[in-house]
């Protein structure tokens, strides 16, 4: 299982972005530690997650998938719950 930082800048100010949040939030395990940052287990590469969220979005809007999965991470002041999200699951 990989752990995917998605994190996405919505251009159409406006536009009806609650199917991409109800997409990052159908995932089994995942927090949202930052606005328009999110943190999600996925059985799916950061290239296919990236083609799964692009059906979410508007064709302008900029979005990164980093597979972040072992890697290390330094945080501050987030809420408590996605402190321990972050600690069990990178």
């Amino acid at each position: 299982m990989n752990t995917l930082l998605v994190s996405y800048d919505l251009v159409a100010p406006g536009k009806d972005y609650e199917p991409l949040w109800d997409f990052l939030k159908s995932h089994n395990s995942w927090a949202t530690p930052l606005l328009s940052v999110y943190l999600v287990k996925s059985q799916q590469t950061a290239s296919d997650f990236l083609d799964s969220v692009r059906r979410h979005v508007d064709s302008n809007d900029k979005v990164i998938v980093i597979d972040v999965t072992g890697d290390t991470a330094a945080w501050v002041n987030l809420d408590p719950k996605v402190s321990e999200w972050i600690k069990s699951n990178i």
